[in-house]
């Protein structure tokens, strides 16, 4: 069950829940421009701490600025989400 949580430096909702063994937070900047996706996406990554935590973006475009900038900390899989992408991070190594 997904519960909002209160993330430092988030200007859109946060939400966790648990799925597959990872607990999982969720936020959508789909409906925000530059630089709102790469602010939230930076504040919501802090979270991600251990190798059994994800953080799933819903945003309108591939962020290709916060992949680079984030390309050798976190595994980053994009795919089609209802007319927008999915961005999924998890730790590398």
């Amino acid at each position: 069950m997904k519960h909002e949580i209160k993330v430092e430096g988030a200007t859109v909702p946060v939400y966790t829940y648990e799925e597959n063994g990872y607990t999982v937070f969720e936020f959508d900047t789909s409906m925000l421009g530059p630089p709102e996706p790469m602010v939230n996406a930076m504040a919501v990554l802090k979270l991600l701490d251990s190798p059994n935590k994800k953080v799933i973006m819903i945003n309108h475009k591939k962020p290709m600025g916060l992949l680079e900038k984030v390309e050798n900390k976190y595994n980053v899989n994009i795919s089609d989400y209802e007319g927008k992408y999915k961005i999924e991070f998890t730790l590398k190594g």
